[in-house]
């Protein structure tokens, strides 16, 4: 009984750094797994800009031509 009061505080302190190693793994995969979701969300949403970015260009490209028709249309004016 003697050696385990000796013991006691290294016991104590052995559970409580088991413990501490515990809920840290378990914090370190609660972010891990955050990371992937905002990775995921991320790449969506560049997906999403593309596709977006991709169809303004398209506009514009058809603005521009009409821009030209336009321009051509009215042709050189002169007083």
């Amino acid at each position: 009984m003697d050696t385990i009061r000796e013991w006691w505080g290294a016991i104590m302190a052995a559970c409580g750094l088991g413990v501490w190693l515990i809920r840290l793994e378990s914090t370190s995969r609660t972010a891990l797994r955050e990371v992937e979701r905002l990775e995921k969300q991320i790449d969506a949403e560049r997906h999403t800009i593309s596709e977006t970015r991709k169809e303004q260009n398209e506009m514009l490209r058809e603005m521009r031509g009409d821009i030209k028709r336009l321009l051509e249309r009215s042709g050189p004016t002169r007083d």
